[in-house]
């Protein structure tokens, strides 16, 4: 047997031998979920505010807006955040918004405004390394606040150290600096308004992205660290593999997991586990030319599916034959016909990942994002599957 598989034994053992724990005895877990701002449109691909399932969060991400070289920031949509952001009457059915942030307030949902991307991470170096920068993107987020009715900030910087967003090592020591910043110009405010406002930040599951980070310095700034553990494999891979393994099962890598993502930040970081939050995907990855899970492939299959969202999946679910990986704790499908290989997350393995958050005393989980598991019937399978484990 080799090395990878009894890793493999070992690790589902481990999961099918942990303690049950009441969760009435835990503190009440996130749901935290980003919500795109040109996804306002009503229909198959998008939510509108007030479709918005607030009863199964309990933060929603508003992404994004973008910061500039000089410190500012502006938003990804312009059009789009006034939309959502401000209160407004829609000319054509006459309905009034009181903005994004009052009605998600009215459900006990608080509001934080997510600031970067992968897209849009390219300025945060010039920004970090000048202190007159960092005090004026302070400035912009707190105005931001005031502004839209925010209940804090998540910085979306991918990554400090990256090369190909600008980044250098010096973002090491600025991304703790831009914080610090940031946090102070929070309280401040925080005070004069009477509440606290949250800091958190997105960040990365492998040490490779993380290491440049100086998680030690910038999780005591933080209020918790959303891990994104998703994309851990893609077609960028050579063989085709799990979007978001929770475990890694023969032939996966044990940090390129959930389970790694969380030993990375809290044992090797000793970040406390309730200020963890892991990653849900609700999306997957299309390969074509791959009958088999491990196989070579050519590519993302962009005929099957106008997107691998799981609503999109599911509605053509039927087209395909679903297996279940017990390593990893995920399902795959696969089609002779197509030749194509489709991994993605299901009601089952969010069971399992939102599982394993409670029994290891994760803050909650983040979720990329909430418009995705849409279904037109109204229904929210992936949703309610956290839910169903952390509000039970």
């Amino acid at each position: 047997m080799s090395a990878r598989r009894i890793f493999a034994l070992a690790a589902l053992a481990a999961l099918s031998a942990l303690p049950a724990i009441p969760l009435a005895a835990q503190q009440r877990r996130d749901v935290i979920g980003y919500y795109p701002s040109f996804k306002w449109r009503p229909g198959a691909h998008g939510l509108t505010p007030r479709e918005i399932p607030f009863d199964r969060l309990t933060i929603l991400n508003y992404a994004f807006f973008v910061p500039l070289a000089d410190g500012t920031i502006t938003g990804k949509d312009t059009a789009a955040d006034a939309r959502i952001l401000l209160p407004r009457t829609d000319e054509a059915t006459g309905e009034f918004s009181p903005g994004l942030a009052t009605l998600a307030h009215s459900h006990g949902v608080r509001v934080l405004l997510s600031i970067g991307g992968w897209d849009d991470s390219g300025t945060f170096p010039a920004v970090a390394s000048d202190p007159a920068h960092r005090a004026r993107f302070a400035r912009a987020c707190a105005g931001a606040i005031l502004r839209y009715g925010f209940d804090g900030i998540d910085i979306d910087w991918e990554y400090p150290g990256f090369a190909e967003h600008n980044g250098s090592p010096a973002d090491s020591g600025n991304f703790p600096l831009l914080l610090g910043t940031l946090r102070d110009t929070l309280s401040r405010l925080g005070r004069s308004m009477g509440r606290h406002l949250a800091l958190s930040a997105a960040v990365p599951a492998t040490e490779a992205h993380a290491r440049l980070m100086a998680i030690g310095r910038s999780a005591e700034t933080l209020d918790f660290l959303n891990v994104m553990t998703y994309d851990l494999y893609g077609t960028w891979d050579t063989r085709a593999y799990h979007n978001a393994p929770l475990y890694a099962g023969p032939g996966g890598d044990s940090a390129r997991s959930v389970d790694g993502a969380f030993r990375l930040y809290h044992v090797t970081y000793g970040v406390p586990a309730r200020r963890i939050n892991l990653g849900v995907p609700f999306y997957g990855h299309t390969f074509v030319d791959c009958p088999e899970l491990l196989g070579t492939h050519a590519g993302p299959d962009t005929s099957v599916f106008a997107g691998a969202t799981y609503a999109n999946i599911t509605a053509r679910a039927g087209e395909f034959t679903r297996h279940w990986d017990p390593y990893a704790q995920v399902p795959y499908l696969t089609s002779p016909v197509r030749r194509t290989l489709v991994s993605y997350d299901d009601p089952a393995s969010v069971r399992c990942k939102a599982e394993y958050a409670a029994a290891h005393g994760a803050g909650g989980l983040i979720i990329w994002e909430i418009t995705q598991d849409a279904l037109p019937d109204g229904s929210h399978p992936l949703l309610d599957a956290i839910n169903g484990v952390f509000h039970p």
